[in-house]
């Protein structure tokens, strides 16, 4: 490779939609120029081991962190990898998988900014922050549906995972660059979001198109406190008309010059069961993150 790969690092909780935000943000990198490592392939122990164990996924000594610091340093640096692949219909490891880097790479999982070495590669990193009960509605609606759970099963799960989410999940929110929190609105299929923008990226400027809009306000943009910590916080109505989206999705645009081209027709679109929706919040969401990464090659170029 002729330049060495731009990484996205996706964090969060089981279920926080780390894959459906994901999937969103490679539609805008554009077809074959994303790869996407799962760190939940680095899963040391299948579901009976954990079980008999006493040991969850979100524990690191469940997980193999040394291949997976190992894997995305090579990667980093534009060489192919080996890596491991976990099954999640049966729950064990299923052999091994060869994966070639390309232009972006986005790794998500549940500890990818655990250690120095999983966060020195990445040149973004997001962190996943929804409310606990709407999580664990995903991941009961989820799990019992393709993972092959009973609700009860799920239910059980959740409980037994508490302990180790709060001591190492959670602590990672603190290396995110972006915090993301999706959050209902009050009206059925829409859902808020809201963005702790740190001052570790440089943001495009909305300021007009927020000054711009008429009616109530359907974005607002102001300067708070997070964990302490001075920075910008961006709050998206899940109520954003396409009209409001659109005029948005132009400035972002304007700020990439001569990638434009990349503009997919449709953004933020996501699975409810089967039924297909679209969601104007989490599209803009998708483009701010895709902005940042895409940002990185008008720079390099």
């Amino acid at each position: 490779m002729d330049q060495r790969p731009i990484i996205l690092s996706v964090v969060g909780d089981s279920a926080a939609g780390k894959t459906t935000l994901t999937a969103g943000i490679a539609s805008i990198l554009g077809p074959g120029r994303v790869v996407t490592l799962s760190l939940d392939d680095y899963h040391r122990y299948g579901r009976a081991e954990r079980e008999a164990l006493g040991l969850t996924p979100l524990h690191p000594d469940c997980n193999h962190l040394d291949a997976m610091e190992a894997h995305l340093a090579s990667l980093a640096e534009g060489r192919p990898i080996v890596k491991p692949v976990y099954n999640h219909l049966t729950g064990e490891p299923a052999g091994s998988q060869e994966l070639e880097p390309a232009p972006f790479i986005i790794a998500e999982g549940l500890l990818g900014l655990a250690t120095p070495a999983l966060r020195a590669p990445a040149h973004v990193k997001v962190f996943l922050d929804p409310p606990e009960a709407l999580r664990e509605q995903w991941k009961l609606r989820r799990d019992s549906v393709l993972r092959g759970y009973t609700p009860e099963q799920v239910r059980a799960e959740i409980a037994r995972r508490r302990a180790d989410a709060a001591e190492f999940i959670r602590p990672q929110r603190g290396w995110a660059d972006i915090v993301v929190r999706f959050f209902p609105s009050g009206h059925p299929n829409q859902l808020n979001a809201r963005l702790v923008l740190r001052p570790s990226l440089s943001y495009p400027d909305l300021s007009r198109v927020i000054a711009g809009q008429l009616g109530p306000p359907a974005m607002r943009l102001r300067v708070g406190r997070d964990d302490g910590r001075l920075t910008e916080i961006l709050e998206i109505d899940g109520a954003l008309s396409a009209a409001q989206a659109g005029a948005v999705e132009e400035v972002i645009w304007e700020h990439l010059a001569g990638l434009r081209y990349l503009r997919p027709e449709q953004l933020g679109t996501y699975l409810d069961g089967r039924a297909l929706r679209q969601s104007h919040a989490l599209g803009l969401v998708q483009l701010l993150i895709a902005y940042q990464l895409l940002l990185r090659t008008t720079v390099s170029a």
